[in-house]
């Protein structure tokens, strides 16, 4: 079927409510739906789709299908609309016009097509378009920060040979780093992942037929790559097993590709990443691992054993060799095929990766993969910085539900088939946005379900897994049905939501942690809200990693504190909210002085703690065990984001995370990076200020503290009315960083409109009879002290205003004119006539601002030219409302 890249064709299995109409109730099944929706033609903006609508019940049905345009950030616009007749338990094709809005802004935005369901009042069957549509150029996926290296065209792979080539590094860790030193891989970027996976939910078994396709991007000349593939680990459990997998073949642009598993070295090693050293591919936490090995860690170990360490590492790099090698700049695409069972891999943290649901009649797997598990059940370029768009396309036993990222494409119930005697039911879901390694979601099971459509075209969805108590389910429901107001209250600290959807699985296999899965947050144990469904909190935290973590991720595993102390502060953000609506409210007076004064409160708590070991280890160098430490990964960066909240103050701090989060979109930051960001919001910008925000990021953030905290061993700077030392001094400086004393220095600007005007324009010669658009060009200088000027035009002439003119003789069709600056705002322009025509604005004072003034004269075939020189005087004006 179209859109879905399955055997078989199929039916859309998912039930929305769209703005305006009640909420569904979740549901397995859908009685009516839409199956499928296809794509308009790139550019298009109008046309003629294609799809299916599948009825369920046993009687005919009149479906009627409409389709709308969606997007972020605007209500859901109609686009067209028709009606198919389709027979009991039957299927039946449509057809139907659209039309895009021409009102539409730039963006990115998808078709949706839904039917009445059957199932409840407002309940509807949809499918989307695979193919997103980009409005006026669309926007970027990534931000400026984080933009994919350019690609260059090469001829061919011989192309290569005039290059220096070489491996692609095994690790994107640095020399030196003993956190998770084994994940990432160099050489190349990834840019979008295909995952297609047959899973017999029954066996716990991914079929022939299962298959990554990566597409890549070169950043040297490669003759051999490498991805992270637990193939087989050390985890014997029989109810949730480590991965045991074969690699049937690997191919590069379709061309056969060699490959082998090899450990992974310790990142920086002189001997170089195939070190024949056995002591060089170990597990460790410290460098060096122990006294028996001076080497850092090439792994992290199973646990903080001792009997864990200085073992030899897991073949988890899969190396691959094509058959040519792949030129520098070169966008490429490597297909591994493999079967096997899927499962989880053991770290110092916990356990992570594919957990299987074994309880028959429930059989399935729920997905929590933080930090490196997801390489225990796909081939990738495991490491948060890599973050490639994904499509997930699932074909699982008949009637299990298949949970992915982002949108539902569609779904489809298959024939039988080799890998599937009794049928199947396949799924594709399409995230546009990237996503980081550990937070591409793909649970399977049997769910109840249900999307709507929120404020501003988030489309939520909530799932439950069907064996949960029916009385657990309805608490649940309870804390689900808030993600919509926590959304849209964590936007005022961290901006406009990234995502197109956003979504809670509440799965039933117990793990060690719930988890920021991006648009698809999943909650273990069949719980979330707590005992009555209505604390929050956990979900706050969750739901704020839509933007810290998910959109901006972190740029290595030991900065996982970056994003779960902003976190955290969702969690203190939520119990001042709680403060602030029993005072009034936010947006009153007393209401945002409760909800500052919780947040001091929750400061001088935190910074009063009087355990010896709250502070001892620093956040940005912790181990692959303390990485995510309560303390030092959690309250003490959540800690110090409410100082430097109090430094920046809260609208240059909030402001501060609204440019992060633009800027970084689709990527990651460093700490490097996250200091020099706030650094640009510092209210006194003044040399000393910058050197004492220096020191408050190395205490709260490089600095282990050892001791008592009464005695000093804690962060000595703060922030303004917390407990601590403050930041600024009695004069608002910074001392003793650096002095700053006022002295009165200035200078007065008098008042200047000053226009100057270049070469006339000329059109040249006119030629008779023929018709042409001539073209003619001038200049102007503009310098304004104004708060805002415009710049217009105008034909005072008494002869035919706006027509060039050749003594009483004008020409038919008027002057056009128009004009664009690099610091003002072009209107457009229009016909020149007697009164002004507005040509530019400026919002802001200018000095010789360059104005580009075009004209244009059009001259019919059939206009009359009379001999001579045609010509009008025009009268160029630059005034001011704000002098």
């Amino acid at each position: 079927m179209e859109g879905l890249k399955v055997r078989a064709g199929g039916v859309a299995l998912v039930s929305v409510a769209l703005a305006g109409l009640a909420a569904s109730s979740a549901l397995a099944s859908p009685e009516v739906t839409v199956g499928s929706l296809s794509s308009l033609e790139a550019g298009a903006k109008a046309g003629t789709l294609r799809g299916e609508v599948v009825n369920r019940t046993g009687h005919a049905v009149h479906a009627g299908v409409t389709v709308r345009i969606q997007r972020y950030g605007g209500s859901a616009k109609l686009v067209g609309n028709t009606a198919v007749r389709v027979p009991a338990n039957a299927s039946a094709p449509y057809n139907v016009a659209v039309e895009l809005p021409r009102s539409l802004s730039r963006g990115n935005y998808y078709l949706a097509a839904c039917t009445p369901s059957g199932t409840g009042a407002g309940d509807l069957g949809c499918a989307t378009s695979e193919k997103d549509i980009r409005i006026k150029g669309g926007t970027p996926v990534r931000g400026t920060a984080v933009q994919l290296p350019k690609a260059v065209p090469h001829t061919s792979a011989k192309a290569a040979q005039a290059d220096s080539c070489s491996s692609g590094a095994h690790t994107l860790a640095p020399p030196g780093d003993r956190v998770y030193p084994d994940i990432g891989n160099g050489g190349y970027a990834s840019t979008h992942s295909d995952v297609y996976i047959d899973y017999d939910a029954i066996a716990n078994q991914f079929l022939p037929g299962t298959h990554v396709d990566l597409q890549q991007r070169s950043t040297q000349c490669l003759t051999d790559f490498s991805l992270d593939f637990d193939r087989h680990n050390s985890v014997t459990s029989t109810t949730v097993p480590g991965p045991d997998f074969t690699v049937q073949s690997v191919t590069v642009d379709g061309g056969p590709a060699t490959f082998k598993f090899v450990q992974p070295t310790y990142p920086g090693d002189p001997n170089g990443q195939d070190d024949p050293d056995p002591l060089a591919h170990r597990t460790g936490l410290t460098t060096p691992i122990n006294a028996d090995n001076p080497n850092p860690p090439a792994c992290p170990p199973t646990s903080t054993a001792a009997a864990a360490q200085n073992l030899p590492c897991g073949d988890t790099k899969l190396v691959i060799t094509p058959a040519a090698p792949i030129p520098a700049g070169a966008d490429f695409t490597v297909t591994v095929n493999y079967t096997g069972r899927p499962g989880v891999r053991p770290s110092p943290t916990g356990t992570e990766g594919w957990f299987r649901n074994a309880t028959p009649g429930a059989e399935g797997a729920m997905v929590t993969s933080e930090p490196t598990g997801t390489e225990a059940w796909i081939p990738l370029n495991n490491h948060p910085s890599v973050k490639p768009t994904y499509d997930i396309y699932d074909t699982v036993t008949k009637g299990k539900v298949a949970i992915g990222p982002g949108r539902l494409v569609g779904s489809g119930d298959n024939a039988p088939d080799a890998n599937f005697p009794d049928g199947s039911t396949s799924y594709h879901w399409k995230s546009s946005e990237p996503i980081a390694n550990y937070l591409v979601e793909n649970s399977v099971g049997n769910f109840d379900y249900s999307f709507r459509d929120g404020a501003n075209d988030v489309v939520y969805f909530e799932a439950q897994d069907s064996a949960i108590d029916p009385a657990r389910k309805a608490l649940n429901k309870v804390a689900m049905d808030q993600q919509e107001a926590i959304t849209h209250f964590q936007e005022q600290f961290s901006g406009p939501f990234p995502f197109n959807s956003n979504g809670i699985v509440v799965a039933l296999p117990r793990a060690s942690f719930e988890e920021e899965m991006q648009t698809k947050i999943v909650f273990v144990g069949g719980t979330i809200g707590g005992a009555q469904g209505t604390n929050v909190s956990t979900f706050a935290h969750e739901n704020m990693h839509q933007w810290w973590g998910d959109n901006v991720a972190e740029g290595a595993p030991k900065l996982m504190w970056f994003k779960e102390g902003q976190a955290t502060t969702a969690e203190y953000y939520n119990t001042a909210l709680a403060a602030a609506n029993a005072a009034g409210g936010q947006g009153t007076a007393a209401g945002d002085a409760a909800f500052e004064a919780s947040l001091v409160s929750r400061f001088n708590t935190n910074y009063n703690s009087t355990s010896t070991t709250f502070w001892n280890t620093a956040p940005s160098n912790p181990t692959s065990a303390s990485m995510n430490g309560n303390s030092n990964a959690y309250v003490r960066p959540g800690t110090a984001y409410l100082a430097l909240r109090a430094i920046l103050g809260k609208d240059h701090y909030n402001a501060a995370l609204h440019h992060i989060q633009d800027a970084y979109r689709g990527g990651s930051i460093t700490e490097a990076q996250l200091e020099s960001e706030f650094h640009k919001y510092l209210p006194n910008q003044s040399p000393a200020c910058h050197n004492k925000l220096d020191e408050f990021f190395k205490q709260w953030w490089d600095t282990p503290y050892t001791g008592s905290p009464a005695a000093g061993n804690r962060p000595q700077i703060t922030g303004p009315g917390l407990a601590g030392g403050g930041f600024y001094d009695a004069n608002g400086g910074c001392a003793p960083y650096g002095v700053d004393v006022p002295a009165a220095v200035g200078g007065n600007v008098p008042a200047q409109l000053s226009l100057t005007l270049g070469t006339a324009a000329s059109f040249g010669a006119f030629t008779p009879g023929a018709a042409k658009d001539y073209i003619g060009s001038t200049t102007a200088g503009v310098v304004s002290t104004a708060g805002d000027a415009a710049l217009s035009v105008t034909d005072a002439g008494s002869t035919a205003p706006g027509h060039l003119v050749n003594g009483a003789f004008s020409l038919p069709t008027a002057l056009k004119a128009s004009a664009a600056s690099p610091a003002g705002t072009s209107n457009g322009g229009g016909s020149v006539s007697g009164s002004p025509l507005s040509l530019v604005t400026w919002a802001a004072p200018v000095s010789n601002d360059a104005v580009a003034i075009d004209f244009t004269q059009s001259i019919g075939s059939t206009d009359p030219l009379r001999t001579g020189s045609y010509s009008t005087t025009l009268t160029f004006t630059l005034s001011t409302t704000t002098p």
